[in-house]
């Protein structure tokens, strides 16, 4: 596991900064880089770098468009797991599949490798026409903030 990464609501990103206030290992900001222009904040804990990130406004760049796209994240879509004693809502394995195969970097490749490895989900194409399968080299791209 690399890191753990966490959408929040706007109206909560800043409770939850503040909650995590002692973990701070890089402070609640907007960063632009690796296919990511969003406002995010990052804790250690545990030697574990959970990043939380604010949902409201967040992009992703499209690695088959070459284009910034917004990340629309459907809080209403989870499924609840239990997780220390605690009833976490987590997102559909299928919107997190989604969202990397548009991404499309090398470690969201291997991520949905890795998912569908532990889950058995089967190859097919997202109904955006992204393939669900990234078996493919994939083509340079800039992915920074420039638009």
């Amino acid at each position: 596991m690399n890191d753990i990464d966490l959408f929040v609501p706007g109206e909560h990103f800043a409770a939850v900064v503040q909650a995590g206030q002692a973990n701070i290992s890089k402070p609640a900001t907007h960063y632009c880089e690796e296919g990511w222009d969003l406002t995010y904040v990052q804790f250690k804990y545990g030697g574990i770098k959970v990043e939380v990130g604010n949902a409201d406004g967040a992009q992703i760049f499209d690695a088959a468009s070459q284009a910034w796209v917004p990340l629309n994240i459907d809080f209403a879509r989870y499924e609840t797991v239990n997780l220390l004693g605690l009833e976490l809502p987590l997102m559909f394995k299928d919107d997190l599949i989604r969202y990397k195969s548009v991404l499309s970097r090398p470690v969201d490749i291997d991520d949905i490798r890795a998912i569908r490895y532990a889950t058995s989900i089967s190859p097919s194409p997202s109904s955006d026409g992204h393939s669900a399968a990234i078996d493919h080299v994939l083509r340079p791209r800039d992915g920074g903030c420039q638009r």
